[in-house]
């Protein structure tokens, strides 16, 4: 399903005169990032009108995804399994953000490990994009840079008293610091 999809839009643009046979390969790639993307957040989507945690959800997926972006880290082989994966996480986290009510010595501790570890490990490559030195800096800096002010914004968020935000932002920053160690110890030989 998914590659007749990604096939009908290359078709499309192609009788279009907007793309050509040449950047065929590119473009299904990038269709192919563009509708797991899709997926996760239409999963997010049902799962929180399920549940009912908006908030809590979107406060763990935002600032994981635009991390991540930067960070690397581990990744399925099949899309399949990691749309299935990333729907159980969300889910998971959700629910956590939905159940527990205040940040915790165990959790701020985690919080810190994590921050500090994302900060050493980023960027991890990855089999889609491995990174050449330049790169590899480049990335760096970002993922810092993005890392310092999603912990900024997150204390913002606990000082003005909207905790759920914070939870979600320090649980995301956990979830990637994780994928950061599997992908960095390679213990999935998807490299």
């Amino acid at each position: 399903m998914r590659k007749r999809i990604i096939d009908w839009i290359f078709t499309l643009q192609s009788q279009r005169g907007i793309l050509g046979e040449k950047e065929r390969r590119l473009y299904t790639y990038a269709y192919g990032l563009l509708l797991n993307k899709i997926a996760i957040y239409a999963i997010i989507a049902i799962v929180g009108t399920i549940t009912g945690n908006w908030i809590g959800m979107f406060s763990f997926l935002l600032p994981f995804t635009i991390l991540r972006q930067y960070a690397g880290g581990i990744h399925l082989e099949k899309p399949m399994n990691c749309i299935i994966f990333s729907g159980f996480l969300v889910f998971g986290c959700g629910q956590y953000l939905a159940v527990a009510s205040d940040i915790g010595k165990i959790l701020c501790a985690l919080w810190v490990a994590a921050i500090l570890l994302i900060f050493v490990l980023a960027p991890i490559d990855t089999k889609g994009k491995k990174l050449d030195k330049t790169a590899k800096k480049i990335y760096g800096r970002r993922a810092r840079g993005v890392l310092v002010i999603e912990v900024m914004i997150a204390i913002c968020f606990w000082v003005c008293g909207f905790i759920v935000v914070t939870k979600g932002i320090a649980i995301a920053h956990i979830i990637l610091m994780v994928s950061l160690i599997t992908g960095k110890a390679n213990f999935f030989d998807y490299r």
